[in-house]
C-alpha cells in the first residue's frame, strides 16, 4: 500500500507543478489541494509551489483525514463554488477538477474491464484445457479403434494369404500329378520313338543315294561326280543321256572321288558299278576307303565290285582314289550301312 501511495503522490505532485505554472491557479492553490484530497482521498499530494498548510496538519492520521474528507466532500464542494463566485479563473479551476474526476472514473471503469478481461481469459484458458483434454480422449479412442481395425485387417490378410497358399499348394499338387502322368505318357512315346529310331538305325540300308559328292576334275565338263549317287545304273550304254556316268577329267594318278554321307554311319558294304558300254579297264587301280579305313581295290575288269567292311567300321565319307596313271569312270557307287550314330557309340 505504501508503494501505491508513493506512486500516486508522485503523479499528483507532477500534476500540481504543471498546474501551478499558471497564475490563475497559484491564487487558489490551497483550494486545489482540498479538491484533490476530495477526488483522491487515498493519496496525499504536495507541491513546492503550493502554500504550506497550517501547523500540525501533517500529523493528522491518513485514515482519519480520508474519512473526514469523504463526509465533508459535498459540503466543501458547495463552499468552494460560493467562494469562487463568478471569477473566470475559478471556473477554469472547477473545470480542471471535473476533468480530474472524470479521469478517475474512467480509471475505475478500465480497472473493472481489466478484471472482466482477466476473468474471461481465465475462463478461456479453462475452456482450452477442457477442449485439449477432450481431444486427447478422442485421439486415444481413435488410436484404440485404429489399433483394433489394424488387427482385424491383419487377421483377415493372414487368413486370405493362408487360403491362397492352400489353394496354390493344391493347384501345384494337381498340376504336378498331371505333369507326372503326361511325363509317363511322353516317356512311353519317347521309348517307342527310340525303339523305332534304333530299329531304323540298325536296319541295313542304302545310305549314299543323293548325298553330296566331289571330284578333282571332270571330263568334258558334263560327266559330273553327282552321277555316281543319282540312283540310275541301268544296262544302257547311253552315258550322255539316260544312263550318265562319272568320268575323270584326265588320265592321272591321285585322282579322287569323294562321297559325303552326312553323318557318322557304320559301314557294311560299298558296291561299285562299272560302265557297260566299254572301257572297264579304265577303273583298274582304284582303291576304296571308309574315312581312313581301306576296304579294297579294283584289280580286274568287271561290271560290279562289292567291298565288304570289317566289323565296327564307322565313317563320315567314302573315298575312291586312283593309285596309277589311269582314268576313273563309274556308273554308280552305293554305300550300305546303319546309323547315324554319335561318335561315342562307335
Amino acid at each position: 500500500q505504501s508503494t501505491g501511495i508513493n506512486r500516486s503522490t508522485s503523479r499528483c505532485n507532477h500534476f500540481l507543478q504543471t498546474l501551478f505554472s499558471f497564475d490563475v491557479v497559484k491564487n487558489n492553490a490551497y483550494l486545489l489541494q482540498i479538491a484533490l484530497l476530495i477526488l483522491f482521498p487515498n493519496v496525499l499530494c504536495t507541491s513546492d509551489q503550493a502554500p504550506e498548510p497550517a501547523a500540525g496538519s501533517t500529523s493528522i492520521e491518513v485514515a482519519a483525514l480520508r474519512e473526514q474528507l469523504r463526509e465533508e466532500s459535498l459540503s466543501l464542494r458547495e463552499e468552494m463554488y460560493s467562494l469562487l463566485g463568478d471569477n473566470q479563473s475559478n471556473l477554469l479551476l472547477l473545470q480542471v477538477i471535473d476533468l480530474i474526476k472524470e479521469v478517475k472514473e474512467m480509471q475505475g471503469l478500465v480497472k473493472v474491464q481489466s478484471e472482466k478481461i482477466e476473468g474471461m481469459e481465465s475462463k478461456l484458458e479453462e475452456k482450452i484445457e477442457e477442449i485439449e483434454s477432450k481431444l486427447e480422449e478422442e485421439f486415444e479412442k481413435m488410436d484404440v479403434k485404429q489399433s483394433d481395425s489394424s488387427e482385424k485387417m491383419e487377421s483377415k490378410l493372414v487368413e486370405t494369404f493362408e487360403d491362397m497358399e492352400s489353394r496354390i499348394v493344391d493347384s501345384i499338387d494337381v498340376v504336378e500329378t498331371k505333369i507326372n502322368e503326361h511325363l509317363g505318357e511322353v516317356e512311353s512315346k519317347v521309348t517307342k520313338v527310340d525303339s523305332k529310331i534304333e530299329a531304323g538305325r540298325s536296319e541295313l540300308r542304302l545310305i549314299s543315294q543323293h548325298k553330296l559328292t566331289w571330284q578333282n576334275s571332270t571330263y568334258g565338263e558334263k560327266l559330273f561326280s553327282e552321277y555316281v549317287v543319282d540312283g540310275v545304273y541301268t544296262a544302257s550304254g547311253d552315258l550322255w543321256g539316260v544312263n550318265p556316268i562319272q568320268h575323270a577329267g584326265a588320265k592321272q594318278k591321285d585322282f579322287i572321288l569323294v562321297i559325303d554321307l552326312g553323318g557318322f554311319f557304320k559301314i557294311h558294304t560299298v558296291k561299285v558299278w562299272n560302265r557297260v558300254d566299254c572301257c572297264q579297264s579304265q577303273s583298274l587301280g582304284v582303291f576304296v576307303y571308309a574315312d581312313e579305313e581301306l576296304l579294297g581295290g579294283i584289280s580286274d575288269e568287271k561290271l560290279i565290285y562289292d567291298f565288304r567292311a570289317n566289323d565296327d567300321v564307322y565313317a563320315r565319307k567314302i573315298y575312291l582314289k586312283q593309285s596309277i596313271p589311269n582314268w576313273m569312270n563309274l556308273r554308280e557307287v552305293q554305300v550300305f550301312g546303319t546309323g547315324p550314330y554319335v561318335e561315342d557309340e562307335a
